[in-house]
């Protein structure tokens, strides 16, 4: 080692240390520093080489979209359902945006739900539920639509081969769709057993829904059902009446039953 630097007595009887040395200590880094710069430096690059083989791979030809499929289709037409993927034809697949994409599959009229999965290396698959058709709405204008539980109109090839119960709006409705909702609602909420024997419903309104049973004797009855709530009280006030005597059973107050 070199002798170490002389220094100055100063005028307080104190020590002075030398420029040189202090101007050295500035000037030379420390080497833990150099070391976080190395560090800083080094993970700058993995990211950069990450990023670029990342987009490498997104934008491969063998990873773009070339084929949707469509599963579960009944009634509906796959062309219909492809169509909605289509414009991502050519998109990587790993960007595809699979939620999205059954969220708009959901807006096809006759689509309960759907779920879209990537298909490696080059697909999509569209997976659907379809909407169950359970009856046959006729409209004051005469026009007919095969709708679901939740009032929705269906494609006309929901109905083909299925036996459907008829609903009509009664001709003079101030709110004719408000009734058809009524009907569709109140067709899904009556129990299985009571479902089965009705044949026709009727409504003018939102509360005043009509059913026409078919008895197993091969009677009838008429059953003034009002508005959609209560529908289970309703049904078992209906089916404690039956065998009483009158055609008529009004249950649109369910505590209060009238048979005439």
């Amino acid at each position: 080692m070199g002798a170490a630097a002389p220094t100055a007595p100063s005028d307080d009887g104190g020590r002075v240390v030398q420029a040189a040395g202090r101007f050295r200590e500035l000037v030379v880094g420390r080497p833990w520093r150099r070391r976080r710069r190395a560090l800083l430096a080094g993970a700058a690059l993995t990211v950069l080489l990450l990023v670029a083989a990342l987009t490498t791979v997104i934008f491969l030809p063998a990873l773009q979209l070339r084929e949707v499929t469509v599963a579960g289709t009944g009634y509906l037409q796959q062309e219909e359902i492809q169509d909605v993927a289509a414009p991502r034809l050519g998109d990587s697949v790993l960007l595809l945006p699979t939620g999205a994409l059954a969220e708009q599959v959901e807006q096809i009229p006759g689509v309960e739900s759907a779920e879209v999965e990537r298909v490696w290396p080059d697909g999509a698959r569209i997976s659907v539920t379809e909407a169950a058709p359970v009856a046959v709405l006729t409209r004051t204008d005469g026009t007919t639509a095969v709708i679901d539980a939740h009032g929705e109109e269906l494609p006309a090839a929901a109905g083909e081969g299925q036996s459907l119960t008829p609903l009509a709006v009664e001709s003079g409705a101030e709110d004719p769709e408000s009734a058809a909702t009524a009907m569709s609602e109140v067709l899904a909420t009556v129990p299985s057993p009571l479902r089965g024997a009705i044949t026709q419903v009727t409504a003018s309104s939102a509360s005043d829904v009509t059913l026409e049973l078919a008895l197993e004797d091969g009677g009838a009855k008429t059953v003034v059902w009002g508005d959609a709530h209560d529908a289970e009280l309703k049904a078992e006030v209906v089916q404690a009446l039956l065998g009483r005597p009158g055609d008529v059973i009004d249950v649109s107050s369910p505590v209060a039953p009238v048979t005439r």
